[in-house]
């Protein structure tokens, strides 16, 4: 999915929510496209699926942060104006971002 450019036409789910703790997964695949490299793990277990065919972060104590520091790198790596790359209503993807009216 290695894109160089993204567009407001790239703007939806990338992620749906139903993947549970596996979300991670794909969100750190996704910005592992983008050149993030996942730093900070200090956990001596291995993250790499039984069968060695992709990286697995949810059973790690640090997927939360693994999460948010891909998000981040996908926000600074990806940026579209006026959109965000994060949650939205449980699912993950790139999402215009909404005015707060107050």
């Amino acid at each position: 999915m290695t894109k160089n450019t993204w567009t407001q036409a790239d703007a939806g789910c990338y992620i749906d929510g139903a993947r549970g703790i596996y979300m991670v997964d794909r969100i750190v695949e996704i910005a592992e496209d983008h050149g993030f490299k996942v730093e900070g793990c200090d956990d001596d277990h291995s993250h790499t699926a039984g069968d060695g065919s992709y990286t697995s972060w949810a059973a790690c104590e640090f997927a939360d942060e693994i999460a948010d520091e891909a998000t981040d790198h996908m926000n600074e790596a990806a940026a579209v104006d006026g959109f965000y790359w994060g949650f939205n209503d449980g699912d993950w993807g790139l999402w215009r971002c909404r005015e707060m009216l107050w």
